[in-house]
């Protein structure tokens, strides 16, 4: 599925589209997945799925707290990356990763990209990387 098509025939069909955000491994991955499912049910067009960071600046204090619960739970990269292989596999539509750079710097930029990639992943959204660098 190549992202920019995907979307353009949707908007072709809706307008506007709807996506949605979840915090992965909050409260738990069980519950995450259930979560997951209920969106894309509802009619979800595409999901940003977040690996928990430590100082999630660019987020408000609903979602610092969901990374502070998952990241006090275990939760990890590659958890995330697996769950996003799980749900690619399982609904048909797109999902993105969204995460800081930190994260995909210390997990080695080629070796998160290959991951991404293998993972079914549409694309990533770095919160704190300027489009300069990206």
């Amino acid at each position: 599925m190549v992202l920019e098509s995907y979307i353009r025939e949707k908007q072709s069909q809706k307008g506007i589209l709807l996506m949605t955000h979840i915090v992965l491994g909050y409260p738990s991955f069980e519950e995450s997945f259930t979560i997951v499912e209920t969106m894309v049910s509802a009619g979800a067009d595409l999901m940003e799925l977040q690996i928990p960071f430590s100082e999630p600046v660019a987020d408000g204090p609903t979602i610092l707290k969901a990374n502070q619960v998952a990241l006090e739970n275990g939760v990890n990269t590659m958890a995330c990356l697996e769950f996003a292989e799980e749900v690619t596999d399982r609904f048909n539509i797109p999902f993105l990763i969204m995460t800081y750079f930190n994260i995909v710097f210390k997990f080695v930029v080629s070796r998160f990209a290959r991951e991404m990639a293998r993972s079914g992943l549409e694309g990533a959204i770095i919160a704190d990387l300027p489009p300069e660098e990206a």
